[in-house]
C-alpha cells in the first residue's frame, strides 16, 4: 500500500510540486484543479473573469450570481476523458455541471436582482494498479480515485456596478488503495467536506459616464463602446485535515486564497433589434496562495488568513510570482460572438512561465445576426433563448508534456416566470 501512496504523491507533486515543497504537503491537491477547458485556456484563471461557463463558479462561486444576470439552464459536459499529462500518466480527470438561475427585474420593479444554483461532479482515476506478494504473485488490483461534489449558490446585483457573492459546498472522497486483509478487502480512504466562498464585482466604466454613448460606423450602424474593470477574490477549500490510516498523520485539503482584476474592452453593434458584441478583448490576472504552512521545528502546519503571501503591486501589477504565490495571466479574443482565441501563462510557487492556449466557438453570434436579419419567428425564438458553445484547450508543462481540455456547453436564457 506504501507503493500506491508513493506514486499517488508523485504524480501531483511534479504537478503542484510549488504548493508541496515551498508551503507544507497538501492531501487530494487534485482540489487544486480547475475543470473548466475555457478558463484554463486563459492560463488556469476563473476567480475574477465574469463568464456563462457551467464549470466557471468552481474557482469563484460568486460566478453564479453574474451568470444567473442573463441565464436560466447551463450544461457542461466532455465529449470524452481528459488524460492528464498523457505522454507520462494514465489518468483520466472528467467532469459534468450544469447551473440553473433566474432575474427577478420584472418581479422587482426593475431592480437587477438574480440568483444561480450550480452543481459540478469531479472524478479523477488513478488507472489500475496491482498488489504483489513476496512471491511476485498479484493478489489484488486496485483502482484508486478521487471524487468531489461541488454545490454553489450566488447572488448578484446590477445597480451601477453589478456585485455578486457566492458560496459552495464540496463533499470530498478520496480511495488510495484496497488490500484482501484476512480474507476481506480492505479500502484505504478518506472523506471531508469543505467549503469556498467568494465575491465578483464589474465596474462598466463608459457606461457610468455616459450610459446612451454610442457612435455611427458602417453605414449608420450605431455602436457602442465598453470598457469594464472586474476584480475578484475567493478562498477555497475550507475544511478540515483528513487521514487515510492514522489521525496522527493527519494532512490539510488545499485551503486557496485568489486575488485579482480583469479589463475588458470592445465594441458592441445594434442591428435592427439585435445586439451583436464585433469584438472584445479581455485581460485577467490573478494570484493564487496556499494558505497552509509547515512549521518545520514542530512539523505542524497552520493557516493563514485572507490572502495569505499575495503582495497587490508584485504579483498583480507587475505580475511577477514568488516561492509561494502562483502568478496567472490570460488574454482573451472574441469575434463577434462567434470565435474566441485564448492564451495564458502561470508563473511562480515552482512554475517556469507555463502556457496554456485555446479556441472557442459559439453559436450566438450567428443566431444574432439571423434575428436581426429575418423576420423568421423560429430564427426570432433560437437566438433569444439558446447558445451552443464549444471550447478546446492545452496546458503545455515544462518538462512534462501537455494536457488537452475539450467541453461542449449548452445554455438556455430569456425565460420568464
Amino acid at each position: 500500500m506504501k507503493t500506491i501512496r508513493v506514486l499517488a504523491v508523485l504524480v501531483f507533486s511534479l504537478f503542484f510540486y510549488s504548493n508541496s515543497f515551498s508551503q507544507g504537503e497538501t492531501a487530494i491537491p487534485t482540489l487544486e484543479i480547475n475543470p473548466s477547458p475555457r478558463l484554463n485556456a486563459l492560463g488556469e484563471i476563473g476567480a475574477v473573469f465574469p463568464n456563462n461557463d457551467p464549470l466557471g463558479f468552481y474557482y469563484n462561486p460568486a460566478q453564479l450570481g453574474y451568470i444567473s444576470q442573463s441565464e436560466n439552464i447551463a450544461l457542461q459536459v466532455y465529449p470524452s476523458n481528459v488524460n492528464w499529462i498523457p505522454q507520462i500518466f494514465d489518468i483520466a480527470y472528467r467532469n459534468t455541471s450544469f447551473n440553473i438561475g433566474y432575474n427577478f427585474e420584472k418581479m422587482l420593479n426593475g431592480l437587477k436582482l438574480s440568483a444561480g444554483f450550480g452543481y459540478i461532479h469531479s472524478r479523477f482515476d488513478f488507472g489500475p494498479y496491482n498488489n504483489f506478494n513476496p512471491q511476485n504473485i498479484n493478489t489484488n488490483s486496485n483502482y484508486p480515485y478521487d471524487e468531489f461534489e461541488t454545490y454553489g449558490l450566488g447572488i448578484g446585483i446590477d445597480y451601477f456596478v453589478q456585485l455578486n457573492i457566492g458560496v459552495s459546498y464540496k463533499n470530498i472522497y478520496s480511495l488510495l488503495d484496497s488490500q484482501m486483509v484476512n480474507g476481506i478487502l480492505k479500502n484505504y480512504d478518506a472523506s471531508t467536506t469543505a467549503m469556498d466562498y467568494g465575491i465578483l464585482m464589474t465596474v462598466p466604466a463608459v457606461k457610468l459616464i455616459d450610459p446612451g454613448y454610442q457612435f455611427n460606423i458602417l453605414q449608420g450602424i450605431p455602436a457602442s463602446p465598453y470598457f469594464n474593470v472586474s476584480m475578484g477574490y475567493s478562498q477555497l477549500n475550507v475544511g478540515k485535515k483528513i487521514y487515510y490510516i492514522d489521525p496522527a498523520q493527519s494532512d490539510p485539503i488545499p485551503r486557496t486564497a485568489k486575488l485579482g482584476y480583469t479589463l475588458s474592452a470592445g465594441l458592441d453593434l445594434k442591428l435592427n433589434n439585435s445586439v451583436l458584441r464585433a469584438f472584445g478583448y479581455d485581460f485577467i490576472a490573478e494570484a493564487s496562495d496556499v494558505l497552509i504552512r509547515l512549521d518545520p521545528t514542530t512539523n505542524t502546519t497552520s493557516y493563514q488568513s485572507f490572502i495569505g503571501d499575495i503582495i497587490f503591486g508584485k504579483n498583480l501589477i507587475e505580475l511577477k510570482g514568488d516561492n509561494n504565490v502562483v502568478v496567472h495571466k490570460g488574454h482573451n479574443f472574441s469575434l463577434f460572438e462567434t470565435v474566441d482565441f485564448m492564451a495564458g501563462r502561470f508563473d511562480g510557487g515552482g512554475y517556469d512561465h507555463e502556457r496554456t492556449s485555446g479556441l472557442g466557438v459559439r453559436a450566438k453570434g450567428v443566431l444574432t445576426l439571423l434575428k436581426a436579419y429575418t423576420t423568421n419567428k423560429a430564427f426570432h425564438f433560437i437566438a433569444n433563448h439558446f447558445d451552443i458553445q464549444y471550447y478546446s484547450a492545452k496546458i503545455d508543462l515544462t518538462g512534462l508534456g501537455e494536457t488537452r481540455f475539450e467541453g461542449v456547453n449548452v445554455i438556455f436564457s430569456g425565460y420568464e416566470l
